[in-house]
């Protein structure tokens, strides 16, 4: 991973500053965020890749909307191969819900398939099929695409810098991610004074150099995340 030369002083004082990696510039006037895919049935419609999903359950009632990130409806819908549970009527709407009544409380997971029509805004229509495995734990639903690599990154991870005292550096991870997940961290040098959970703190060398933290956080089915973050002693 390149790091670029040019170092933003973090605070005054000691000679530390953080070096930027990897960060993203606004353009647009501000706007940051990429415009809609173009509605092609070869770019991430037709395997179901636009497809983002959100589960809930409450007692054995499995809930699972499901929302285009695509600009387009649903004209059609069904539910099949189901493995956990039984699934009830699919009525088609925007966004789509599908309910599941589990076999029994001691389900935990499970599959579907969801198979159906998408149209998108300029009358165009695909159509959809993709398989999707449902987790149930303590910290809620996680529904995955079956065939999703594990390596996929769905949910950012970000470090935040909550404070230096010179070569001292207190770090926590960040995700928007509300399962259960597992945090990893490496640095390049220096001393790892302790960990918490998310937060490290980091006393970086006497030497000058550039020195990088680096976080790994694994969701499990919902696959890996990373960020970097080099500073600069001199």
């Amino acid at each position: 991973m390149g790091i670029r030369k040019k170092a933003k002083k973090l605070a005054s004082g000691a000679g530390v500053a953080l070096a930027t990696s990897g960060l993203s510039s606004c353009h647009n006037n501000g706007a940051v965020d990429p415009p809609p895919p173009p509605f092609e049935c070869t770019t991430g419609v037709g395997d179901g890749s636009i497809l983002d999903a959100i589960g809930t359950v409450a007692g054995t009632t499995l809930q699972v909307m499901f929302m285009n990130r695509s600009p387009s409806r649903w004209t059609a819908a069904q539910i099949t191969a189901v493995v956990g549970g039984t699934v009830r009527p699919v009525e088609v709407a925007n966004p789509l819900v599908v309910v599941i009544d589990l076999t029994n409380d001691a389900v935990t997971s499970g599959s579907f398939t969801l198979s159906g029509t998408v149209q998108g805004y300029s009358g165009s229509s695909c159509m959809v099929t993709r398989t999707f495995r449902f987790t149930i734990g303590s910290s809620g639903v996680v529904i995955a695409r079956e065939d999703e690599l594990p390596l996929s990154e769905r949910h950012a991870a970000h470090i935040a810098v909550l404070s230096r005292d010179g070569r001292h550096l207190q770090l926590e991870a960040t995700t928007q991610y509300a399962g259960t997940a597992a945090i990893a961290w490496t640095v390049s040098g220096g001393d790892v004074v302790w960990q918490d959970g998310r937060r490290l703190s980091w006393r970086l060398p006497e030497a000058s150099g550039l020195y990088q933290a680096q976080l790994v956080i694994d969701y499990g089915p919902g696959g890996l995340s990373f960020d970097a973050l080099a500073f600069e002693v001199f």
